[in-house]
């Protein structure tokens, strides 16, 4: 104890216990106040009980004695506020010439962690001119890469950290993830070791007790932080790829906790990246052999967000499925189970994965959830589907090119009522279904309670004919083509593999025709032509015409669709020739197409027959 503070404290004017803390609180000590800041102490007036220090910008103040020793906290003078209150142009210069000098001195003042909003106090309009800070800061995060042993964070929540030199960056990384007591910790420390690993020795070795480590705490947090263990599986999985190692023996895998929680993983997975969501589905053939991952990773397809669709969709592609994908596509569309995610990605992907599925369909689904979602006080769901139908200039016309008229029309009508679209943008998506097809303007506009059927006319025998070759190349075709993709990727390399590569081709192909049956099916009626009338040329009537150029006699059979038999003079009610006829009463003339490019020939109606009632008499 000072001799003139023990003097006062045997006196009796000074508790012994102050007079120890006043004897260290002598004049030049740097000292800390919670109110005023950093100062230092200026000169003792004991007989007059107070203390002068020289805070920063508060000069020669005076303080009670017993005040003073329980409020004041002393700081090294090697402390940043100390130096910043006795020796400030050393730490400009410092700042200005080793940024990262003046971060770690700032460190190694805050007991070697910092939060970033703390650092800016310490330094920004003392040190740093306030209008300078954020340039400063930016470049002393760059000067900072290569001083490893401070740890910058990767997000402004969390705090800057100065590693122990004397242990290894590598170990302290280590021991800092074994020891973080919840699995949002474990994630940032598994983070900054992805980031450093040049810091580690050997990793492959290094790693060992965290690789063990997250497989214990992954098991451990499935039922209450899934998303969290899932996490951790996910990174150890990409960084030991870095390495090229493996995960210790008997570590959980990725396909065990998704086959453990498959009933509720498809909520808890929505809001990871792309990256991470392809590893998970990548997992789901081991996590449920025998092809039963087909069906799970299915149900997920209309339970998750847009990029949770692109992978699965990439993942049954890779694994030669996609005849399966497209299956339940046309269902979804058939039965409106389709998210707005989901019609989303088939939109953008009608040139790719989805092409075999893309059609009109798509479109009155996409405007059926539209609908509902303003009905129900929308757009909250569908806003980017609305803005999609509407800003991708080329959708409605590719998804009307090969539609039936009655369909198109359809379509208008669902455009042309809908009230989820002012009228500008109604009127500009007619122009495009019109500018994709020209010939519907007039029907679209017709109002009137008689339309064109939206079905095909097809014979009964053509229609069965068509469900058989559906039938073949659903049930003989398609699995055919599957074995024969199967085999191609056992020889291996399918970088350099024609077989395979022509064998999904050939796959693309057959799914595509299995599409076109299966609408056209879906748009079939048929008939067997009786009770035609023969007053005029129609669908089920024999039509005799005579060349006004040369006089020649030709018999015409119009049928349904796909009836058309050029050998026996039997042509589809939707051909050329057929349109150019029907309506036309004896006596009538008529311009029948040439084999010649735009060529016509001028041709007589003589005869009207029933086929019906002629395939009778023929028979008879």
């Amino acid at each position: 104890m000072n001799p003139e503070v023990q003097n006062i404290v045997a006196a009796g004017k000074l508790p012994a216990a102050d007079g120890e803390k006043l004897s260290k609180l002598e004049p030049g000590v740097y000292c800390l106040h919670k109110s005023w800041g950093v100062g230092r102490i200026s000169s003792w007036d004991l007989l007059g009980d107070r203390i002068l220090i020289d805070f920063e910008g508060k000069p020669a103040h005076p303080m009670k004695i017993s005040f003073a020793v329980g409020s004041l906290e002393i700081i090294p003078s090697d402390h940043i506020l100390a130096r910043r209150l006795g020796d400030l142009d050393a730490l400009k210069a410092m700042a200005q010439d080793n940024p990262p000098a003046l971060v770690e001195l700032a460190l190694k003042s805050s007991g070697n962690t910092l939060h970033l909003d703390d650092l800016e106090k310490l330094l920004k309009g003392r040190i740093i001119a306030d209008a300078d800070y954020k340039k400063w800061w930016e470049g002393a995060k760059r000067a900072l890469k290569t001083h490893r042993h401070v740890v910058v964070p990767a997000k402004r929540t969390e705090n800057l950290v100065l590693r122990d030199q004397v242990e290894s960056a590598g170990s302290q990384m280590v021991k800092q993830f074994v020891a973080a007591r919840d699995l949002k910790g474990k994630l940032a420390a598994l983070a900054s070791i992805q980031k450093d690993l040049d810091l580690f020795s050997d990793p492959k070795t290094d790693l060992i007790p965290v690789f063990q480590d997250i497989s214990d705490s992954a098991r451990k947090g499935i039922k209450l932080n899934l998303k969290e263990s899932l996490q951790l599986l996910l990174a150890r999985d990409e960084l030991v790829e870095t390495l090229g190692t493996t995960a210790p023996m008997g570590s959980m895998k990725v396909a065990d906790l998704v086959c453990e929680t498959k009933d509720v993983l498809a909520d808890n997975i929505k809001t990871l990246s792309s990256a991470m969501l392809g590893r998970v589905y990548r997992a789901f053939p081991d996590a449920f052999p025998n092809r039963v991952w087909v069906t799970e990773i299915l149900h997920h397809l209309t339970k998750t967000g847009g990029r949770a669709v692109a992978e699965i969709a990439t993942v049954l592609d890779a694994n030669d499925e996609l005849d399966v994908l497209a299956d339940a596509l046309k269902k979804s569309l058939r039965n409106r189970l389709l998210s707005a995610d989901l019609l989303i990605w088939m939109a953008r992907e009608r040139k790719g994965l989805a092409e075999s599925v893309f059609d009109i369909d798509l479109g009155h689904a996409i405007l059926g959830v539209i609908e509902n979602d303003h009905m129900e006080g929308g757009p909250k769901r569908t806003g980017r589907l609305q803005d999609l139908l509407s800003d991708d200039r080329t959708l409605l016309g590719e998804m009307v090119a090969e539609a039936e008229d009655e369909d198109i029309r359809l379509l208008a009508k669902r455009i042309l009522s809908s009230s989820s679209y002012d009228e500008l943008t109604r009127r500009s998506l007619m122009a495009r279904i019109i500018k994709a097809r020209p010939e519907m303007e007039s029907l679209i506009g017709d109002n009137s309670a008689t339309h064109r059927e939206d079905a095909l006319i097809v014979s009964w025998e053509s229609m069965e004919r068509k469900k058989q070759e559906l039938e073949d190349l659903v049930n003989v075709k398609i699995p055919d083509n599957k074995r024969e993709i199967q085999i191609a990727r056992d020889e291996g390399d399918l970088r350099e593999n024609g077989g395979y590569k022509a064998a999904r081709d050939q796959q693309a192909v057959l799914i595509r025709l299995q599409g076109k049956y299966e609408r056209e099916l879906r748009n079939a009626r048929g008939t067997d032509f009786a009770n035609v009338a023969a007053d005029k040329v129609g669908i089920g009537t024999v039509v005799e015409v005579v060349d006004l150029s040369s006089g020649e006699k030709e018999t015409f059979t119009i049928l349904g669709a796909w009836d058309g038999d050029l050998e026996k003079n039997i042509i589809s009610y939707l051909s050329d020739s057929a349109k150019a006829l029907i309506g036309k009463q004896v006596g009538d003339e008529a311009e029948l197409p040439t084999e010649a490019l735009h060529g016509t020939r001028r041709v007589k109606i003589a005869k009207i027959r029933a086929f019906k009632e002629q395939a009778a008499a023929l028979s008879n």
